[in-house]
């Protein structure tokens, strides 16, 4: 590219004294002084190497040169007013796709419903499962917008931020018949298999959830359905999963009671990762579909 030898001050004020047909005139639109105005016009004329307006004449008169190259310099004015009006809108624009993460255990038919919600504000989201400690390295790298987790007993690193959702009631299912007395005693879930579909438990997550010995991971929930069919194992399992619909699976009491465990939930951001505005949008909307999903 060869390099440019005029300024984008010298064509506005070339554009000008064509409009406005003197210099003073042009100066007073430019809020410059004349000279200064003069001398942009000369400057451009010496770099051009030919002269652009007829000054025996007044008003000044554009050379054929300066007809020419005027229709240019109105184009090229417009693309630059354009390209500043971009360059100041860019801060304050709004992401139009957002990366949501989630664990096993999130709603699916929430999910659903906040990305539905969501496309009608314009804003598409993309949906990634993967625990929490992946999750919150994404956010803190940019590589996600918003996390959907478990509450764990502990805060969350310094960078990232939180507020709560809602919860989930987790309850124990199994095979039909796979335990051989019911209520299930403590002892019994100990001694059994434990399906968890979670590649790594971390400690506050593993306190509340894991009560047997042997754990088997199985993070796929297709293969972690059959695997319950089949009987290789129990598993505590959110409620909205529909486990009841799952083929000779069974919802089990145990010796805690039939009331299932309450798990919060909360979502997690990078402050500054999309706009404070954006941010409230999205929040709202994920506060609203839970509490008619969830």
């Amino acid at each position: 590219m060869e390099p440019i030898n005029f300024s984008l001050a010298q064509i506005e004020a070339f554009a000008c004294v064509c409009e406005c047909g003197t210099l003073t005139q042009a100066a007073k639109k430019l809020k410059k002084d004349r000279t200064t105005v003069s001398q942009l016009i000369d400057y451009l004329e010496i770099d051009l190497g030919y002269v652009l307006f007829d000054r025996t004449k007044r008003p000044l008169e554009l050379t054929d040169s300066g007809k020419r190259l005027y229709r240019q310099a109105r184009l090229f004015l417009h693309e630059a007013q354009a390209f500043s009006q971009l360059a100041k809108q860019l801060p304050d624009q709004l992401k139009t796709q957002l990366t949501l993460c989630y664990d096993p255990f999130t709603p699916r038919d929430f999910l659903l419903s906040l990305a539905s919600t969501l496309a009608q504000q314009h804003i598409s989201l993309d949906l990634l499962m993967c625990e929490r400690e992946q999750a919150e390295r994404w956010l803190d790298e940019g590589k996600a917008d918003i996390g959907i987790y478990q509450a764990l007993n502990r805060s969350v690193n310094d960078h990232l931020k939180w507020r709560a959702v809602g919860a989930i009631s987790l309850s124990v299912w199994a095979r039909k018949g796979f335990f051989p007395v019911s209520p299930v005693s403590m002892l019994h879930l100990a001694a059994s298999p434990q399906l968890v579909p979670f590649c790594t438990l971390q400690q506050a997550l593993a306190q509340r959830i894991q009560i047997a010995d042997r754990l088997i991971r199985v993070n796929e929930i297709t293969l972690l359905q059959r695997r319950l069919s089949a009987g290789d194992g129990w598993a505590f399992l959110p409620r909205h999963f529909g486990v009841e619909e799952w083929e000779n699976v069974e919802r089990q009491e145990t010796e805690a009671g039939d009331k299932g465990l309450t798990h919060p939930v909360v979502a997690l951001w990078k402050p500054g990762q999309i706009q404070p505005n954006q941010l409230e949008q999205v929040l709202k909307a994920i506060d609203v579909t839970w509490r008619e999903e969830a």
